[in-house]
């Protein structure tokens, strides 16, 4: 999870929110018409958001299924169905979160309202596994929400890791055939670049860069 700067709402919204909002609580339904809150501009948008990313675990999600999670659920207030800022994108696992009624929205990491600095406080990895920082309540109720330590996610962590390391072997190996050399500014930048908040897991790496102090 990063912090996710929300871009200007979409015109589909501006223009058609009151009316879609009314028209579903008019009609008794429990879910509103996703085809309307999962329009394609809506979509555009928040993937550019996220770098198409999964807005809590960092799944990148180009090619993969996404859904369009409404942060606040719809059967606690039909209000929201069609509000921007209660929009955001999600893997299919974090999707399949556990409700309201179990552990509240009030009491998880919000990617649009917490900090990058605020999120560390609360999560950390060893390796691809995630876990609550200090045994933060906070932290362990986002993981738990979103099934963040699902085997699945483990899985993916772990390849994104699996890449890292690789690239870690051929500058060490490149630093033994040097006579043993210090790790060198563009060898560093290589390996920054898995911190980039337009890859896959970057809060892991970054975690992992502030571990090995590079």
């Amino acid at each position: 999870m990063r912090h996710i700067d929300r871009l200007t709402e979409p015109s589909i919204l501006s223009k058609k929110k009151e009316e879609w909002t009314k028209k579903f609580i008019e009609s008794g339904r429990e879910r509103p018409d996703n085809s309307k809150y999962g329009h394609l501009e809506i979509h555009v948008l928040l993937g550019a958001m996220s770098f198409h990313k999964c807005f809590y675990c960092e799944t990148m999600l180009k090619g993969t299924p996404k859904e369009i999670d409404h942060f606040i659920e719809v059967v606690e207030n039909k209000e929201l169905a069609f509000e921007w800022t209660n929009l955001y994108l999600a893997c299919d696992n974090c999707n399949d979160k556990l409700p309201n009624r179990i552990i509240d929205t009030s009491d998880v990491l919000n990617p649009c309202r917490h900090t990058d600095e605020e999120i560390k406080t609360h999560l950390t990895f060893e390796d691809e596994v995630i876990s609550s920082k200090n045994n933060s309540i906070l932290g362990l109720r986002t993981i738990q929400k979103y099934k963040l330590d699902s085997g699945k996610l483990d899985y993916l962590r772990g390849i994104a890791l699996k890449r890292f390391h690789q690239e870690l072997i051929k500058i060490q190996q490149n630093q033994i055939q040097e006579n043993g050399r210090s790790m060198n500014e563009q060898e560093r930048e290589k390996l920054r670049q898995f911190t980039q908040r337009n890859q896959p897991y970057s809060l892991m790496f970054e975690i992992l860069l502030e571990k090995y102090q590079i």
